[in-house]
């Protein structure tokens, strides 16, 4: 898939200083760059009222976050990276 990642998630990312859950990210945006389909991303759930936006779930040990992002045909927009509970409220 195409990635184009937005400002804000990197600065999202960037306020992020769990470095397990730095390493867990960096993962999980390997894995959407290798995904052929959207189908291939694990964690990856539709948010309801919306048919471009979607959520995907990072977690470490210690702390649950959500990637925002948009998908339209092979190609992700990675716009926001909260936790569980400020996700919901900032996306989209």
């Amino acid at each position: 898939m195409n990635v184009i990642i937005k400002t804000q998630f990197k600065r999202d990312r960037q306020k992020v200083s769990h470095q397990e859950l730095a390493k867990a990210l960096v993962h999980k945006i390997e894995q959407i760059e290798r995904a052929e389909t959207p189908q291939h991303i694990t964690g990856l759930k539709p948010l309801i009222g919306y048919d471009t936006h979607y959520r995907i779930y990072v977690k470490s040990e210690k702390q649950s976050y959500r990637i925002g992002a948009i998908i339209r045909g092979n190609t992700i927009w990675l716009v926001r990276f909260l936790s569980r509970k400020k996700i919901y409220q900032e996306f989209p």
